[in-house]
């Protein structure tokens, strides 16, 4: 039927046949042709081409590299923390009919199943991991590869390939940015205190082995307080002025505690009230 109504048309109209009936196809896109709402033919070649007119509907589908940006969007991340994401993807249609007939909008669609990915994938990983763990901000490729394999399996129906799918934005969201802040400088200053911790136990190890081997041996008391003076002093934030003892602790003044006790009494005397 659909044949007979375009012969009849064609051969009543001939002038507008003739003259409506070319079609042409620039570079870097496709021209998915349908007959009376049946596929007719795909043209695929740049150039000049005649195709009938008479129930004739051209669907134009660009082949070139295409990007789309999926915009801010709040997701809770792994550890359940409000974080902002953004994305850009990265993509062309490789197969226009599919491109052109299976899906609505092809570009809607690919649009639509990015923003899902993004947020699916988001809300498996932490904003940042403290144990070296698998997280948003450290592992950025690892993330993107995951994005892009995802995404590519759900366009793949739409005649889609998907070259690249990237964050462009990632951050914490902004009701808990200054939380999220302060935590971050108190896990910095742990960790600066760790490493320092670390070495000064290292150079303290070295000193008392060095002291052994050049003949300076040390009494247990001795080296305890060795130990606790280096440490204070490399460990120490602020610039530490040594004091050194010249008498040990046996050596100390006679009666020194005894006068240390009149002294204690008589100012428990001079403070207690008097009764009239």
């Amino acid at each position: 039927m659909g044949f007979i109504l375009t012969l009849v048309l064609s051969v009543v109209l001939l002038p507008v046949t003739l003259i409506a009936s070319w079609v042409v196809v620039p570079p870097q896109q496709e021209v998915v042709a349908l007959r009376w709402g049946k596929l007719s033919q795909i043209k695929k070649v740049p150039g000049l081409f005649w195709v009938n007119v008479w129930g004739r509907k051209l669907i134009r589908i660009s082949t070139k590299q295409q990007a789309i940006e999926v915009h801010r969007t709040i997701v809770a991340d792994g550890n359940g923390n409000p974080i902002v994401v953004a994305a850009v993807v990265t993509f062309r249609f490789v197969d226009s009919q599919k491109a052109a007939l299976d899906v609505e909008d092809a570009a809607a669609f690919v649009r639509t199943q990015a923003m899902a990915v993004l947020k699916q994938v988001a809300s498996r990983y932490p904003y940042e991991s403290a144990n070296h763990t698998t997280s948003l901000k450290s592992e950025t490729e690892g993330i993107a590869r995951e994005m892009r394999e995802l995404l590519q399996s759900k366009v793949s129906v739409a005649g889609a390939a998907i070259a690249s799918f990237e964050l462009s934005d990632l951050s914490y969201a902004p009701e808990i940015a200054r939380a999220m802040l302060v935590r971050q400088q108190a896990q910095a200053l742990v960790d600066a205190r760790r490493v320092i911790v670390d070495g000064a136990v290292q150079i303290v190890h070295h000193a008392i082995e060095l002291l052994g081997q050049n003949g300076h041996t040390l009494l247990p008391a001795e080296e305890a307080r060795l130990v606790s003076n280096l440490l204070v002093v490399i460990c120490g934030e602020s610039h530490v002025q040594p004091t050194v003892s010249m008498q040990s602790g046996d050596q100390r003044e006679a009666g020194a505690d005894e006068r240390l006790a009149k002294l204690l009494e008589k100012i428990a005397t001079n403070t207690t009230p008097r009764t009239s």
